[in-house]
């Protein structure tokens, strides 16, 4: 029965593993995405990626829409947890400075901007506020599932190994046979 067991935890730790290391690499990508979900992203042209919820371009301060394939673009600057009157706002500002091309003083100064916005946006408003664990939460979460299992399987292995040596064979003189 103990042998059962020991395989038993050994094949759930086999298994704990390989989710720890899947939510340690879904942790720090989506650290990543909260992280700079707030930072603004100037590019020259129109090539965008998906670091940032912002993109404007240097040249004339236009709103780049960066949006998956098959889905359309607002058209309009949009921020998680930002109000409308906050959209407008930071707009307004992009609008006044980006006429002429936006400076590195014009970026930092829309940079912070948003960055004051962005402070005053509630913890349930802000992205991924509806799922119980994420980002660096997860990330934590998978480095102790992972540790775990790893434990788990040295720990089996260790126990399997002291049952075997406890129930070798025994000849009729009493001696452990090899």
């Amino acid at each position: 029965m103990r042998l059962v067991l020991v395989m038993l935890l050994v094949l759930a730790s086999v298994m704990l593993v390989p989710f720890g290391v899947i939510s340690v690499l879904i942790g720090t990508a989506e650290q990543h995405h909260i992280d700079n979900a707030y930072v603004v992203g100037f590019v020259p042209g129109a090539a965008c990626d998906d670091d940032h919820e912002l993109y404007l371009l240097v040249e004339d301060g236009e709103l780049v829409d960066c949006v998956p394939a098959g889905q359309f673009a607002s058209g309009r600057i949009n921020l998680p947890g930002f109000t409308d009157t906050q959209e407008d706002q930071v707009g307004g500002l992009v609008d006044t400075l980006g006429s002429d091309g936006l400076s590195a003083t014009d970026q930092r100064e829309i940079q912070n901007l948003v960055d004051e916005l962005a402070a005053a946006v509630p913890p349930e408003a802000r992205l991924y506020h509806d799922e119980v664990v994420s980002g660096s939460d997860r990330v934590w979460l998978g480095i102790g599932m992972t540790a775990i299992g790893i434990l788990g399987v040295v720990g089996g292995f260790w126990m399997g190994k002291t049952w075997a040596q406890q129930h070798r064979p025994v000849d009729r003189q009493g001696r452990t046979e090899r």
